[in-house]
């Protein structure tokens, strides 16, 4: 049995930057809480929990501890309301997620409208919307647009971990709607590798496994672009969840993981699959 073990599988720069400054801050004997879980990943979380960084719901509840900004990022009303409540922060956003911030917050104060093309429900997706001084608007399907009263003036940004092709697709459709439209495409180049090579591995395996968290919008992304190439595609939070009775010794299989998979996790279904070679 071939198994092979994608080089841009597991955690991007944002996510393991932001998992080891909390751990840092813990270490320091610090009491540090994060604003929200820190990644998507349950099992990375369980061991957050177990070392006594656990995660709150807003500013309030970080009284008297460290409170820990996620990769996600913030809307700018965070940061106010940890000034007026004396809370010391850590921020951990992901520079690329800063930088999108940055670039809304200088476009649209002139009230631009901005379009963000992701998930309303994402947390990254609702900071970035909070540093907009205009109208806002939030698609993550073509047809949501078709819908949509437009301006005839918007920036368009990407949520990071979206596919490159799915983000075109959205935007094919805006772009028939706004005349005067100024697209950056935000997309991650990290979660762009770790698609354009999840689809390489699953063009040529005979079983792909994708090891992430069931709620983690990137690891979906990936096990989604892995079924279209590779029907004996599975994805799997840990090494119990590895599917035994679907892999024979003459497979090829291939692993790939998302962003807020650690490598620990990643290790042992690998180990797993391997010992029943």
């Amino acid at each position: 049995m071939d198994v092979i073990v994608g080089k841009h599988a597991g955690f991007c720069f944002g996510v393991r930057r932001a998992v080891e400054q909390a751990y840092q801050c813990q270490a320091s004997s610090t009491p540090c809480v994060t604003l929200g879980p820190l990644i998507h990943n349950p099992q990375e979380v369980e061991r957050l929990n177990a070392a006594g960084i656990r995660a709150v719901s807003s500013p309030e509840e970080a009284k008297g501890v460290t409170l820990m900004i996620r990769s996600h990022g913030v809307a700018p009303e965070i940061y106010e309301e940890t000034e007026k409540l004396g809370i010391l922060v850590i921020d951990a956003t992901c520079p690329h997620v800063a930088a999108i911030h940055r670039l809304v917050e200088t476009s649209t104060r002139d009230h631009t409208a901005l379009i963000i093309v992701g998930g309303w429900d994402h947390p990254e997706v609702r900071g970035i919307a909070g540093w907009a001084h205009g109208e806002v608007f939030i698609f993550s399907e073509p047809e949501e647009v078709k819908r949509a009263l437009l301006p005839d003036t918007a920036l368009v940004v990407a949520q990071t971990t979206l596919r490159r092709e799915h983000f075109e697709e959205v935007l094919e459709e805006i772009r028939k709607k706004v005349p005067n439209l100024t697209v950056r495409n935000t997309i991650c180049a990290a979660t762009s590798q770790r698609q354009e090579e999840a689809e390489m591995l699953s063009a040529e395996a005979d079983v792909m496994i994708v090891v992430g968290g069931r709620n983690s919008s990137n690891t979906n992304k990936l096990y989604e672009t892995c079924l279209r190439h590779c029907p004996r595609s599975y994805l799997v939070e840990t090494a119990e969840d590895v599917p035994i009775r679907e892999i024979h010794k003459e497979d090829r299989v291939a692993l790939t993981a998302g962003a807020s998979t650690p490598q620990w996790l990643l290790d042992e279904v690998a180990g797993r699959i391997r010992r029943l070679a």
